[in-house]
């Protein structure tokens, strides 16, 4: 009985991890962070999505793309985005499913009592 029950929460996980991976936003171009900044400069940005290290920017045009910030901190970025009328959103950064959280605190309980 204990054997199923270990079986079953272990083929939950499997496909928990499976669905998580597959919903994630669709995938946008990358570009590097000084095209970015130059294309801010030049009034071809109208919105931005800061995302921890991920910028995600969304052009006068409406192409979205994503750069990557570097690990050197760019303090005039921000006063650069709101100079040029650019829409700044932020997000919080992901969490783990409360289920994905009790199913790994509980894995290891699990496996003891199988």
């Amino acid at each position: 009985m204990a054997r199923n029950l270990v079986l079953w929460l272990v083929i939950a996980a499997v496909l928990l991890t499976v669905f998580n991976n597959f919903s994630v936003e669709t995938q946008s171009q990358q570009i590097n962070y000084s095209q970015f900044v130059e294309e801010v400069n030049r009034d071809q940005i109208r919105r931005v999505i800061i995302d921890g290290q991920s910028i995600i920017a969304t052009r006068a045009n409406g192409d979205i793309y994503e750069t990557v910030r570097p690990a050197i901190q760019d303090p005039k970025l921000m006063d650069d985005l709101l100079q040029h009328n650019v829409v700044v959103e932020g997000r919080k950064p992901e969490q783990q499913s409360v289920w994905m959280q009790l199913l790994v605190a509980a894995f290891p309980v699990l496996i003891i009592l199988a």
